[in-house]
């Protein structure tokens, strides 16, 4: 979800792992970690659509975030689906 926000390459973003300590914490990696290979977030996104799996991915993302209080219970969600000039 960083990567996406900062609108990072794969590249870049496996390189941000190692430098920056919020990426570090999210992934709950070491503060000495090097980072990650680049080619990790291709493969991770190849798998969960090989499998299938982005429908579990995401209600176990909503289940977190409503354990968070961040979503309320029996709501209904909408997303924004414009894109914002940055």
């Amino acid at each position: 979800m960083l990567q996406f926000l900062l609108g990072l390459s794969d590249r870049q973003a496996g390189e941000t792992v190692g430098c920056r300590v919020d990426f570090t914490c999210v992934l709950a990696m070491e503060l000495d970690d090097p980072g990650v290979h680049h080619l990790v977030p291709a493969d991770f996104r190849e798998r969960v659509a090989q499998f299938d799996r982005a429908d579990r991915l995401l209600d176990f993302a909503l289940a977190r975030l409503k354990e968070a209080g961040l979503v309320r219970e029996r709501t209904t969600q909408r997303t924004d689906s414009t894109r914002c000039a940055t």
